[in-house]
């Protein structure tokens, strides 16, 4: 550790290493040079054509990095493997515990890459290099904590067999070397999806780290589906640390483990098969919605699970209406209390809308949507006990007085007021959406500037939550959510970034 540490403090050239000097080398289709700095047993090895890009990433500084990437991208280097490695890179070099913080680096590679997919080809890299400066700035962070690196796994594994079984019993005891174990020997074995099922129960019961669990889950899926599924057993490993870490009884954000919603609704899927609303038309005009958020904002999370429960068993309503009431209570506290845990509200009610879209077992789904509604009403007491508490607004009212009828405003309106008229802002984009069905301009100008002005992994993170959860949201509340997705945007007004104007200089000469 103490020679990666005075490395990454001395090193002033980018000759380190003959990957450095000839990014060739970092191709599948090139070997590694005998005299290449090796990297130690104690830390775990990555899949063998990913493995020289990432020790270039690890090894070269940070004010060389796009230079270096820049060369090894012109020399054939492909995008999926600058994502793997970008990825990879952040699974072994920074510490999962908490899973936040300057583990963003980890987390934010999904949302740069789904905002790299739709750019413009010449700015499409843009997002991957502000990832890679935001992976370095994170390295150098964790070695100032503790210099964590993700080692080989130790003892002996469990059988096939009996895996499963044990992962879940670690699981449940908060014993990180026995799931360690497990979860490798279920990565050897496993199929992706039968493990998935398991992580998105344990991504969802525990709401302490403000969301970052079900996150971590959800961007661990999602980018293993873009990088290969080979890459899979180190960045479970990574994952599994994550969603053990403050154990069963550390209070943390207002909740211990216990005080949570997890165990009463986990009781509830095991009671009956609930149908999730299937064969039920979606009522445009139907109030439950507001209904169950009116319940949501007492934080009474018992009442409102079971209010959900009940309508759900019975099969009266669709699903879908009991996430619109989720996502509003993720926006609504956004809200009432704009800044770092208003951001978390929207960014893990859509994680677990996405475990909830892609999970198989009804139990499970049934699960992650009880969860998104006692995660809104933990949130909601967490946050009235800050400072500022939470200010008197109603995501269903704050706009009902707005004239929109000769008003028109446009996409140049709105981000001409973001970061300067947080209300403005708000207002021209409730405007714009009542007269838009599809608000595309809206968001190809948000990308837009937050490639050119972005300076914080949430910039991108809660841009593409909220993009989805517009579109996920009945028509009826797509202005309200496009006016809340304003209050974490880049404007017009903001400075341009001085990194991502030398970034743009280095992808524009590929």
């Amino acid at each position: 550790m103490s020679t990666r540490r005075h490395f990454l403090k001395t090193a002033t050239g980018i000759g380190i290493s003959s990957c450095a000097m000839s990014p060739l080398a970092c191709t599948p289709s090139s070997n590694v040079a005998a005299d290449e700095p090796h990297v130690g047993s104690d830390v775990v090895q990555l899949d063998k054509n990913l493995e020289p890009i990432v020790r270039l990433i690890e090894r070269t500084p940070r004010d060389k990095c796009f230079e270096v990437i820049g060369d090894a991208l012109q020399r054939g280097l492909p995008y999926r493997q600058f994502v793997a490695a970008l990825f990879l890179a952040g699974i072994r070099n920074v510490n999962p515990q908490p899973p936040g913080f300057k583990f963003h680096c980890v987390f934010v590679i999904h949302a740069a890459h789904q905002m790299s997919l739709d750019l413009p080809s010449s700015q499409r890299l843009l997002p991957l290099f502000w990832a890679l400066d935001n992976f370095k700035a994170s390295q150098q962070r964790d070695i100032e904590e503790g210099d964590f690196q993700l080692s080989p796994v130790r003892g002996k594994l469990p059988s096939f067999a009996t895996a499963l079984g044990e992962f879940d019993e670690a699981m449940e005891t908060w014993d990180e070397e026995r799931a360690d174990r497990a979860i490798v020997a279920l990565a050897r074995g496993a199929s992706s999806h039968q493990l998935m099922e398991r992580l998105w129960q344990y991504g969802a019961r525990d709401y302490r780290n403000i969301g970052h669990k079900a996150i971590f889950v959800a961007n661990t899926w999602r980018t293993l589906q873009t990088i290969g599924w080979q890459h899979a057993e180190p960045v479970l490993r990574s994952l599994v640390l994550g969603l053990l870490d403050f154990g069963r009884d550390k209070r943390v954000n207002h909740y211990a483990f216990t005080d949570q919603s997890f165990l009463a609704n986990l009781e509830l899927t095991r009671q009956n098969d609930v149908s999730l609303g299937q064969g039920v038309p979606i009522d445009s005009s139907s109030h439950f919605s507001e209904d169950l958020l009116d319940v949501m904002r007492s934080g009474n999370s018992p009442d409102a699970t079971q209010m959900a429960y009940r309508a759900l068993q019975t099969n009266s309503v669709h699903a879908s209406l009991v996430w619109d009431a989720i996502h509003l209570a993720a926006a609504e506290l956004m809200m009432r209390q704009p800044g770092i845990f208003g951001i978390h509200t929207v960014t893990s009610a859509s994680a677990l809308r996405y475990a909830y879209e892609t999970a198989f077992d009804p139990k499970t789904r049934l699960l992650t949507l009880l969860q998104g509604i006692g995660w809104m009403c933990q949130f909601r007491n967490f946050m009235k006990t800050k400072p500022d508490g939470l200010r008197s607004l109603r995501i269903t009212d704050v706009f009902a007085d707005s004239d929109s009828s000769n008003q028109t405003s446009t996409v140049n309106d709105i981000y001409a007021c973001v970061g300067q008229d947080q209300q403005a802002a708000a207002a021209h984009a409730f405007n714009h959406a009542q007269k838009t069905t599809s608000p595309t301009d809206f968001w190809r100008q948000a990308r837009d500037l937050i490639v050119r002005k972005g300076t914080d992994a949430h910039d991108y993170k809660y841009a593409i939550s909220m993009f989805e959860d517009c579109r996920r949201v009945n028509q009826r509340w797509h202005p309200h959510m496009l006016a809340v997705a304003t209050y974490h945007l880049r404007g017009t007004a903001h400075a341009d970034s001085p990194l991502m104007q030398r970034a743009a200089e280095v992808v524009s000469s590929l």
